[in-house]
């Protein structure tokens, strides 16, 4: 048996038992108790919104948080402007003061950085709950109350929610809904086992317990709560998840932003996991000895299978199309080359592992999304997502991935702003 062949075979058996171990993990997290909060109980919040040149958004923002539903006079709203150089800082000085019982702050310093922003907020916040939320981000009412209960547990220093683009549109949003989505589910396990290891900064609840004891944010890290999330699994405390606390994030539109971002996103995974590598251990449990093992070795996979496809694909065209000219087959017969091309599906994709293996994951796909829609009762255009999906995310993926190599191999600097 060719290498080949046995590198596939080993990555299908790899993919089938982490499969295998998110589902039970699922099943399993059903007899968890964990205990929460009543609504009249829930600590003090403070929401921290770090903006730049956010003036699109920052005020359906600000509205949004002052929508939440939570006990009176037990919630604050610290918008920290970063330097922005448009209307973003004017924009949020019109909600200063108490507004629906909230009373609302709104500071300015020089730009510093995401980190810089929300440690400055830090400083003065009076919340026992810390919230970041994102400048472009929209919070279902409930959502907050629903994460707050979990914070009973003295461990539970960082609850995560469920996070979907807002009105997804054309075939960059669509894709990045259904991935959404597909989060949705992967949190909800990793959660299960104490796992969870990407925390969102859009709407993640934190302690601030833990910023006083371990420090606020590391200004200057490209992905700060990625660093966060790793920093509070590195001292051994639990990240829960609620997926019925929806919260909806403006998704880029264009490739190019999209690419931007991802970039940003898998640099900061790089550093990050580089600077938490002792936590590829059995000290950390299912987190050190599985998931953290296999999410790098899936990374790796998806760079592997989409460049064996594309090159396996290009093989075949041009050994089919130099058979058939061999044999003087005669392609202008629309009848005939259709029923070779059945045949060619039929008897030999068909019958190859890896074409059912693909399948196999398109149908676990569904269920993963299925799952999600069920939990925070939105489903949108689904069917058009999973499809555009399915057909683009893959090629999407590895591409990301390899660009990001190849910034991070000449040192190209990525930054927040």
């Amino acid at each position: 048996m060719k290498f080949i062949e046995i590198f596939i075979y080993l990555s299908i058996y790899i993919g089938l038992f982490a499969i295998s171990f998110y589902v039970l993990s699922m099943i399993s997290a059903k007899k968890k108790v964990v205990p929460e909060y009543k609504f009249e109980e829930l600590p003090k919040a403070s929401i921290l919104i770090a903006m730049f040149n956010e003036e699109k958004t920052i005020k359906k923002t600000i509205e949004s948080a002052l929508n939440l539903k939570y006990p009176k006079g037990k919630l604050e709203i610290i918008v920290i402007d970063d330097g922005s150089k448009d209307k973003s800082l004017s924009i949020a000085k019109k909600f200063e003061g108490t507004k629906k019982g909230i009373k609302v702050k709104v500071i300015h310093q020089e730009n510093t950085g995401k980190g810089g922003a929300l440690n400055a907020g830090l400083k003065i916040a009076k919340g026992e709950i810390i919230i970041t939320m994102d400048a472009d981000t929209y919070a279902e009412k409930n959502s907050l109350s629903a994460m707050a209960r979990f914070f009973k547990k003295p461990e539970v220093m960082c609850v995560t929610p469920s996070m979907v683009p807002y009105k997804p549109k054309g075939i960059i949003q669509r894709i990045q809904h259904a991935e959404y989505l597909l989060g949705i589910f992967l949190r909800s396990a990793f959660a299960s086992v104490n796992a969870e290891h990407i925390a969102p900064g859009a709407f993640s609840a934190y302690r601030k317990f833990f910023f006083d004891k371990y420090g606020g944010y590391e200004v200057g890290n490209i992905t700060e709560d990625l660093e966060l999330t790793f920093r509070i699994q590195y001292h051994g405390y639990e990240i829960e998840n609620c997926p019925e606390a929806l919260v909806y994030t403006v998704a880029p539109t264009k490739f190019k932003e999209l690419l931007i971002q991802r970039r940003r996103w898998y640099s900061g995974l790089i550093e990050n996991a580089f600077k938490y590598r002792k936590m590829f251990s059995r000290k950390y449990g299912d987190l050190g000895t599985f998931v953290l093992p296999i999410a790098w070795i899936s990374i790796f996979l998806s760079v592997f299978f989409l460049f064996y496809m594309l090159i396996r694909g290009i093989s075949d065209i041009i050994s089919e199309v130099s058979f058939l000219i061999s044999i003087n087959f005669y392609f202008g017969s629309y009848l005939e080359f259709n029923k070779y091309l059945l045949e060619k599906v039929f008897f030999t994709y068909l019958t190859d592992p890896v074409i059912w293996f693909f399948l196999l994951f398109i149908g676990l796909m569904i269920f993963y999304a299925r799952y999600a829609t069920s939990k925070i009762g939105k489903t949108g255009s689904l069917s058009i997502s999973l499809f555009i999906f399915l057909i683009l995310y893959p090629i999407f993926f590895g591409f990301w991935w390899v660009m990001t190599l190849v910034y991070n191999l000449f040192n190209r600097k990525i930054v927040w702003r």
